[in-house]
């Protein structure tokens, strides 16, 4: 691929970030509105339901998810909404229409070449938003559904970066120059759409993890959780090295509770793949 052309589309990228010109689709109606009725501390079941009865996709994934193994221990079938949201809980609603909106927006290219490589990245978004869930449940000491969130949006970057190449081919037909160009600035691009979605600055600071540095006897926080849930879900055997070690000690993931972790996983994971799809 000509330098030139992955100059100018890396200038084009850094003018996007400067002007704080990253786009992506805007959320459907129904998931600001849950967002807005749980900004209320009294909304009621009955409140948030008759938010979710306005999108019938929505309703129907959240029977999914409220009927999920994950869910749903003792077997006993939901058909009522007003009973899966009562059974799911508030932030698990939110959480289960965001990752729907997310999961339209990776499906909206109409770029052919572009949609193997999406749903990779999208089946990876849901592996780690699955993975940092029960990391963070696990620890007890931070908000596993804001967890779920930095995972399930940890990528979105990379997806912008892949869209914009459709104007420029030869990068686009270069996957090893363009896996570069999504390296090094993923995290930049993602922060910035994280932030126009009107997500809290603490789940956009959680892409910071690239040259991570912890200190010692700090607290646990949502970076730690994604970067362990990323190594966790790169190696085969969890490695005793000082990157693993230092937020495996924070969050209470060691060779006795990582078993539990990869099966806890593997159910999540299980339900939002029947729920939301991937």
């Amino acid at each position: 691929m000509p330098v030139e052309e992955q100059t100018r589309f890396l200038q084009e990228l850094a003018e996007d970030l400067n002007s704080k010109n990253i786009r992506l689709p805007s959320f459907p109606d129904v998931v600001i509105n849950i967002r807005t009725a749980l900004e209320d501390p009294t909304c009621s079941s009955e409140r948030l339901a008759s938010v979710v009865r306005t999108d019938a996709v929505l309703v129907a994934r959240l029977l999914v998810a409220a009927n999920s193994a994950f869910h749903n221990r003792a077997g006993i079938e939901i058909t009522d909404l007003d009973l899966a949201i009562s059974r799911l809980g508030f932030e698990v609603v939110r959480n289960t229409a965001i990752t729907l909106a997310v999961e339209q927006i990776f499906a909206a290219s109409e770029h052919e070449k572009l949609k193997s490589a999406i749903k990779e990245i999208w089946g990876s978004s849901l592996s780690l938003a699955s993975m940092s869930f029960v990391i963070a449940r696990n620890a007890g000491n931070i908000n596993a559904d804001n967890a779920f969130l930095c995972g399930l949006l940890h990528e979105i970057g990379r997806l912008y970066i892949l869209t914009k190449a459709t104007s420029y081919p030869k990068l686009l037909g270069d996957p090893e120059s363009l896996k570069a160009v999504q390296d090094q600035w993923y995290a930049s691009v993602g922060k910035s759409i994280i932030e126009a979605w009107g997500f809290s600055s603490e789940i956009a600071e959680s892409l910071d993890d690239g040259d991570r540095v912890t200190s010692a006897g700090g607290p646990p926080s949502l970076v730690d959780v994604v970067f362990l849930a990323k190594l966790v879900l790169s190696a085969d055997e969890p490695t005793e090295d000082d990157a693993f070690a230092d937020p495996a000690g924070k969050l209470n993931v060691s060779a006795e509770t990582l078993p539990m972790i990869l099966e806890a996983h593997e159910l999540h994971a299980r339900s939002m793949r029947q729920s939301v799809g991937g």
